[in-house]
């Protein structure tokens, strides 16, 4: 999602999904997404959600590249955000998160609202479930979608490149591999994917392109290659100081195939960790 909201919120987005169906499925997609961080000092919780078109009518779509991460564990995508159409104007919409830990009115998106709906407090727990409604939003109607909630726990073990004692900022350079690594669960467990992204910003702090790598929480841990961080600095052009986010998520994805040639994505995560960086090149 724009603005660090999502990946996603999508990324962000949001944030956001990954599809294997055929193109025939890709005349128009949307994702709505839901997103819960916790403040490491305070432990107060926010539940954030929002939506956003990658395509309507063939106009705009994500175009993102897929390849294996650096362990060969994990599937990674890059995209740069700029080719994903955003937020047209549509006539209307309503979606709806519900369950888990949410109000008993739930969370409530609507279509073209200005800013991502926001609740104080804490969203889900462990093994919690969440439902979807949505209509409008010039989609056909879809049945009430329900997942699992993401984890909230994930014990982050050690993220590279290694920075400096008391560093608040990460540096990383061209040639560097971005790894985190995790204590994976407990065999019965049901866990979630881990989703780590790392984001450059625009000019106006918005996500411009980024890596999403995604891994199974048994794997342990996701890499992503020194080459695809070289891929990702050289949307960056000119002099322009190189600035953007690492962030591990935990991950839950329903992608939803309807008539009319739509994709939904509904997506939810648990932030976990987030490190601003400084790019050299």
């Amino acid at each position: 999602m724009r603005g660090r909201f999502l990946l996603l919120a999508v990324v962000a987005l949001l944030a956001l999904g990954c599809s294997d169906y055929p193109h025939a499925y890709d005349e128009n997609e949307i994702v709505f997404g839901i997103q819960q961080r916790t403040d490491a000092a305070s432990g107060t919780s926010v539940v954030t959600a929002d939506y956003e078109f990658l395509s309507l009518s063939r106009k705009g779509g994500w175009g993102a590249q897929v390849f294996r991460d650096g362990d060969g564990e994990g599937v990674c995508y890059f995209e740069v955000f700029d080719h994903r159409l955003g937020r047209p104007e549509v006539e209307s919409g309503v979606a709806r998160w519900t369950g888990g830990q949410l109000p008993q009115a739930g969370l409530q998106v609507l279509a073209n609202q200005p800013a991502p709906s926001k609740i104080e407090g804490a969203g889900w727990g462990p093994n919690d479930a969440l439902f979807f409604d949505v209509t409008g939003f010039a989609m056909p109607p879809l049945r009430t979608v329900a997942m699992y909630a993401p984890s909230v726990e994930l014990a982050i073990t050690a993220i590279s490149p290694a920075q400096p004692t008391r560093a608040t900022e990460m540096t990383i350079g061209t040639t560097d591999d971005v790894s985190v690594k995790w204590s994976p669960p407990a065999p019965h467990v049901n866990a979630s994917r881990v989703m780590v992204t790392l984001e450059t910003e625009d000019e106006a702090a918005h996500p411009h392109a980024g890596v999403r790598c995604f891994g199974s929480a048994s794997s342990g841990s996701v890499v992503i290659p020194s080459a695809r961080v070289s891929q990702l600095f050289s949307t960056v052009t000119g002099d322009k100081p190189i600035k953007g986010n690492l962030a591990v998520y935990s991950h839950r994805q329903v992608t939803y195939l309807a008539r009319g040639g739509w994709v939904a994505y509904i997506v939810a995560t648990t932030l976990h960790r987030e490190q601003a960086f400084t790019g050299a090149r």
